[in-house]
């Protein structure tokens, strides 16, 4: 239950209307204990009370920021082997739902 229940609430603004694919934001998830379910079809993250299904490729996003650690999209990028503008995305919805934040390194 603590990975579903909306965690530190943190604004973050700007950015609350879109992520911009900006390598310098950093990230962290706002949900206390997130778990990661994977298939071999799709990688399942309860958090912040809702249930996110994103592709298999997707998992070396979002594997960093469940283990706790806040991470810079550039690193998130390079890892996953994404599109930064597919990271942003992603992060956009996780942030939509108050499952993470973001901030600028500058």
């Amino acid at each position: 239950m603590g990975g579903q229940a909306v965690g530190r609430m943190v604004s973050s603004l700007p950015y609350i209307d879109g992520i911009p694919a900006d390598p310098h934001l950093r990230v962290r998830l706002s949900t206390a204990r997130a778990v990661l379910d994977v298939s071999e079809n799709a990688v399942t993250l309860p958090a912040a009370g809702a249930v996110y299904e994103v592709a298999p490729e997707a998992e070396a996003v979002l594997r960093p920021l469940v283990d706790g650690r806040t991470v810079d999209l550039a690193a998130l990028e390079e890892t996953a082997g994404l599109a930064l503008d597919d990271v942003a995305g992603l992060i956009q919805e996780l942030v939509a739902g108050q499952a993470a934040t973001v901030e600028s390194l500058l």
